[in-house]
């Protein structure tokens, strides 16, 4: 059997598998990605969110959306009660989600890692400095030898032990022929909500979301009952033919629980957020972008490899339990006009989710004396610097989701400096501006006005 060495093993190589091991290969770390099926595949998450756009200008691979089967300038029409139509006009992309995962991976093929596909791993054995992976491949069976090892298999993967973080939900999909127009729809009706968008100039998918006892409790196939619900909905134009019977998976949140030694799930392997966010893959690459320097400095013997782990932990949570409390607002938006218990369960999140700052945008006058607020505290916290997790003196305030020492990329320790006493707005922006450019500088100080850190005298 043919042996193949590297430092991480990838299994996976959907968008956070690509992207952790485009991640690594940019840290110079070597990556053998696994992927079981051939591209192109089917995917019915295709709605992409617009933060996709600047995690692949990161990535250096902007160009994988450039591919005319995805349809930029959509129209997005939410119709979430009897009137209330929201409409906007180019914030929605919907990807030819086979396109898409495959020039993705293509990138990761042409990078300094080695991408094996099709390739099932069979099985990993464990030991002390890391693992070996039987993988079958078209030639035949390979050996990988591993330091490290990401599951990136999504909802596949065979981790069972996972907390839900939401109701239990089914999606329920079909594919339908005809015209459409450029718009991507979402509408709610006591049990359910649809999301329908066009796929191709004839094309359409239809997604039906519910919960099982919802479902169940409906009469006959499931074809029927996806024709009803989506009739409810009233959402689909007039004379669409659906092109083959509907199919049904598991859409509920989750957050898988019990860590290892030497291992890091990413992505929906992971954490699968709420489906009304829409923010799926933009989760996914953010993990897989996450987990690079946290496997980076694991796999460096003289970092801190606490700080790491800590580091990690602390993100995936931050990460889910800001999709649960958005998506739960928006339940409770449809629960004030549906009253259900469909609705309410899904809404109950909404009630914990911590209020927004409520400090004016506008900047303090400039002869306003400033002072940090007495609310700032300072804690020793996990955080990224250049490509390791170290352990930094961060800022922490009640506006603030997490313990900071960065805003923007750039260091908070000398912006903290100018309010060493009573300092005017205007000599604020003076101190900063020997840093940084003025422009740079007033938009600092009005981050630090907005969310009550910097406060007046």
């Amino acid at each position: 059997m043919m042996t193949l060495d590297t430092e991480v093993l990838v299994i996976g190589g959907g968008p956070a598998g690509a992207a952790c091991a485009l991640a690594l290969s940019r840290l110079r770390r070597s990556v053998i990605l696994c992927e079981e099926v051939s591209f192109p595949r089917d995917h019915i998450g295709i709605c992409l969110s617009p933060g996709l756009f600047k995690q692949l200008e990161f990535l250096g691979v902007p160009h994988v959306l450039e591919h005319p089967a995805h349809r930029h300038g959509l129209t997005f029409e939410r119709r979430w009660g009897a009137i209330d139509s929201a409409l906007a006009p180019s914030e929605v992309l919907v990807a030819d989600r086979g396109r898409f995962d495959s020039d993705m991976l293509a990138t990761v093929a042409s990078s300094s890692a080695r991408v094996l596909q099709p390739a099932r791993v069979a099985k990993v054995t464990r030991f002390a400095g890391g693992c070996v992976a039987n993988v079958a491949t078209a030639a035949g069976m390979r050996q990988v030898r591993a330091a490290f090892v990401v599951d990136a298999r999504g909802r596949s993967s065979g981790h069972r032990a996972r907390r839900r973080l939401g109701a239990p939900t089914v999606a329920v999909h079909g594919t339908w022929r005809g015209e459409v127009r450029p718009t991507v729809l979402m509408s709610s009706n006591g049990s359910s909500w649809v999301w329908a968008a066009p796929t191709g100039t004839r094309r359409s998918l239809a997604v039906v979301f519910t919960s099982p006892d919802a479902l169940h409790r409906l009469k006959g196939s499931l074809e029927k009952r996806y024709l009803r619900l989506l009739e409810e909905a009233d959402i689909l134009e007039r004379g669409l033919e659906l092109v083959s019977p509907p199919h049904a998976c598991d859409a509920t949140p989750y957050l898988t629980e019990g860590g290892e030694t030497g291992l890091l799930r990413i992505g929906d392997a992971d954490a699968a957020l709420d489906p009304l966010s829409s923010s799926g893959v933009q989760a996914a690459v953010q993990s897989a972008l996450c987990a690079g320097p946290v496997i980076n400095t694991l796999l460096t013997p003289s970092a801190d490899h606490s700080a790491a782990n800590d580091y990690w932990s602390s993100r995936r949570i931050a990460r889910s339990e800001t999709h649960k409390s958005w998506a739960a607002e928006r339940y409770a938006e449809a629960f004030c006009f549906h009253g259900t218990e469909f609705w309410k369960d899904r809404a109950a999140a909404a009630s914990a989710a911590r209020p927004s700052p409520v400090s004016p945008t506008l900047l303090p006058f400039p002869d306003q004396l400033l002072m940090l607020s007495d609310q700032v505290t300072f804690v020793e916290a996990p955080c990224l610097v250049d490509d390791l997790v170290v352990r930094e003196r961060c800022l922490f305030h009640p506006n603030l989701d997490e313990p900071i020492a960065f805003v923007d990329g750039l260091a908070l320790r000398p912006m903290i400096k100018a309010f060493a006493g009573k300092t005017t707005a205007a000599q604020v922006v003076t101190l900063w501006s020997s840093f940084y450019t003025p422009e740079k500088a007033v938009e600092l100080l009005r981050w630090f006005w907005r969310h009550q850190i910097a406060v007046a005298c």
